[in-house]
């Protein structure tokens, strides 16, 4: 390296005003003096130098690496051509021309910057300032381009949306003519439906009119006919209580079994007139309520009084569970009582000799609950809903005998008008082989302060 340091490059590595650089012959940069780096913001030893070079640039660095060291290098001197390259720089692209220098082993070239004339400085800062100028220029048109093609976008999608919304309102106008059509045809319709109508209501007038009258002699036949069979069966029945007392004389066996049967038979049609005569009352509208005050557990006690030898022909017991003071409620004794007689009298006959019990109670809305529930084998899910239907009577057709004992079919129907009639509810409950609850609901005493 004797020819470099006659020369002042190597010393002046780091202090040569211009850029020195020592490159292998691969073009990779081993040293440097700085300027570079300051001036491409970036650093190069460790790089090659063709990384900062443009095209042309890289070229002709391959062509210098190419080169063989001549007898000017070996002797120490450099070459007379200076070589112009173009370094390109963040934002910049600026030339730089540099006397290559090779070592006396031909290993390292070592690029130093050759003087440049002053203008050149002057162009060189107008040529930066016209780059930065345009880099910002060409950044500034990006912007714009990106924001002219979201405009141009939405723009599109402005006139989809515009050409879809014409489309349905066109759709909309040509479904609005056909519905004005069809309004028109069923304006049509409706004034030939309003004439019909108004036949109709008159036939109809005419025909309520009818039913009125025919349902009022139908209830006057039923009272009627209540009465007048009442009075024959009334007979009948005395005449067998005096027969069963003996008083026309003692009755063999065979003749008291007939007259027990023929007892039994009377009251099974008493009790059909007297059914019938109470529906035809609260069909009519007729059956009156008259409320007052009611010891409720007094008035089922002295309900139990009188089915008491009914409950003993069945093997039965009847039995009351209620809180220390069930108290009172305002309703009509005669008609509760009804209820209560008939939803007692059908526990005994269906309970299958169980206890039957019957549990009073003040519900959470403040009113009173009475429950029957009796241990007999209970009812069908589905035959609950039809047991308050009139002449509804559960396994008649199992046997004549015990249809015989299950009355009119119309108890439960009664007994469901009166509860309304009275204010209140009764619905029903039951599980096959476990037993029924019936629970009726009455409006609370006024004396309780609720």
């Amino acid at each position: 390296m004797k020819s470099v340091t006659a020369l002042g490059v190597h010393p002046a590595l780091r202090g040569f005003p211009g850029m020195v650089l020592e490159l292998r012959r691969d073009g990779v940069v081993v040293e440097s003096n700085g300027r570079l780096e300051r001036e491409m913001e970036r650093g190069v030893v460790g790089q090659p130098l063709a990384s900062v070079l443009d095209g042309p640039s890289r070229r002709k660095l391959d062509a210098i690496l190419a080169r063989q060291p001549g007898p000017d290098a070996a002797a120490g001197l450099a070459p007379a051509q200076a070589w112009e390259l173009m370094l390109e720089g963040r934002d910049t692209v600026a030339p730089h021309s540099f006397f290559p220098v090779w070592d006396e082993e031909g290993d390292r070239l070592y690029l130093v910057e050759s003087p440049r004339d002053p203008r050149f400085d002057a162009l060189y800062e107008e040529l930066a300032a016209v780059n930065s100028e345009q880099a910002n220029t060409q950044r500034q048109l990006a912007k714009e381009k990106s924001r002219l093609a979201r405009a141009l976008g939405e723009l599109e999608r402005e006139l989809k949306e515009n050409e879809r919304l014409s489309r349905t309102l066109q759709g909309q106008n040509e479904e609005m003519e056909a519905q004005n059509e069809e309004l028109l045809a069923m304006t049509e319709e409706l004034h030939a439906g309003q004439e019909q109508l108004l036949s109709s209501n008159h036939q109809l007038e005419r025909r309520t009119r009818e039913l009125q009258i025919a349902l009022g002699a139908r209830n006057r036949f039923y009272a009627a006919m209540s009465h007048e069979l009442r009075t024959p069966i009334n007979a009948v029945m005395g005449y067998n209580d005096l027969l069963l007392a003996e008083v026309y004389g003692t009755l063999s066996e065979q003749q008291e079994l007939a007259v027990e049967r023929s007892q039994r038979a009377a009251r099974h049609l008493r009790e059909l007139v007297n059914d019938v005569l109470d529906i035809s009352r609260l069909e009519s509208g007729r059956a009156e309520v008259a409320p007052e005050p009611v010891d409720v557990a007094r008035l089922v006690d002295e309900t139990f009084g009188t089915l008491a030898p009914l409950a003993t022909h069945a093997g039965s017991e009847l039995r009351r569970l209620s809180g220390s003071d069930v108290g009172t409620v305002v309703t009509d004794p005669v008609r509760l009582r009804q209820v209560l007689m008939n939803l007692l009298s059908n526990a005994i006959k269906y309970g299958g000799g169980a206890p039957v019990w019957v549990h009073l109670a003040w519900a959470g809305n403040g009113r009173l609950v009475v429950e029957v529930t009796d241990g007999g084998p209970g009812i069908a899910e589905d035959d609950l809903g039809r047991i308050f239907d009139e002449f509804v009577q559960l396994g008649r057709e199992e046997n004549t005998e015990s249809a015989g004992r299950q009355g009119t079919g119309l108890g439960l129907s009664i007994a469901r008008r009166l509860a309304t009639a009275l204010g209140g509810t009764l619905e029903a409950a039951s599980t096959v082989g476990v037993g029924s609850t019936f629970r009726l609901t009455l409006p609370a005493s006024p004396s309780r302060g609720d």
